[in-house]
């Protein structure tokens, strides 16, 4: 009889990605109620204990799907503002941060679902986390605008807001019409957000 050849042990880290790699997925495909540690031990092919071991609560497991999801879109956010540095216009850098923004959907909507349709079902401390997270990404964008236009900081702010909330609709309504080119919604974000910033 052939004996089972031993089971690689992962590193921590490695460990913790696949878990997120598994969760992630599905809270994308049903949603962050409709999930459960049990699930995402079984898709692992791992016990439960294995992921309490590195994550408490699905609360916090979830954190770390956002905290992921949400760091490449931190880093993708460089593009546009060295376009700033470099003293691009406003209709420039805002193309650039659309194309960033609904890359990301195109090539992993799962993920920016995962980012972008929150649940109902969520606790008022997971969401209090999320919105913490989600904060940080608009400090930056109102950072842009600062520079792109003669803004105080309270516009600035109220702005990065509205630039937010467009492309976070924008890119639901492109989800139930994928058959839209990329270039296409980039483009009726660019011409909806670069007239306000326009203003002097």
């Amino acid at each position: 009889m052939t004996e089972r050849p031993p089971r690689r042990r992962l590193s921590r880290e490695a460990r913790q990605a696949q878990l997120v790699a598994v969760a992630e997925r599905l809270f994308a495909d049903r949603g962050f109620e409709g999930t459960s540690i049990e699930d995402i031990a079984r898709e692992a092919g791992v016990s439960r204990t294995i992921v309490y071991a590195h994550y408490a609560t699905k609360d916090d497991i979830f954190v770390a799907c956002v905290r992921q999801a949400r760091a490449e879109l931190e880093d993708r956010v460089r593009e546009p503002e060295i376009l700033i540095e470099a003293g691009a216009d406003a209709r420039t850098v805002i193309t650039r941060a659309g194309e960033v923004f609904f890359g990301i959907l195109e090539r992993d909507p799962r993920r920016w679902m995962v980012l972008f349709n929150p649940s109902t079902a969520l606790s008022p401390e997971l969401n209090a986390q999320l919105t913490e997270l989600r904060e940080q990404t608009i400090t930056r964008i109102a950072g842009m605008v600062r520079h792109l236009g003669t803004f105080d900081d309270e516009r600035s702010l109220a702005f990065a807001y509205a630039i937010s909330g467009v492309g976070e609709q924008l890119g639901r309504w492109w989800l139930t019409r994928p058959d839209i080119p990329r270039s296409t919604v980039v483009a009726y974000y660019r011409d909806f957000i670069t007239p306000g910033l326009d203003l002097r």
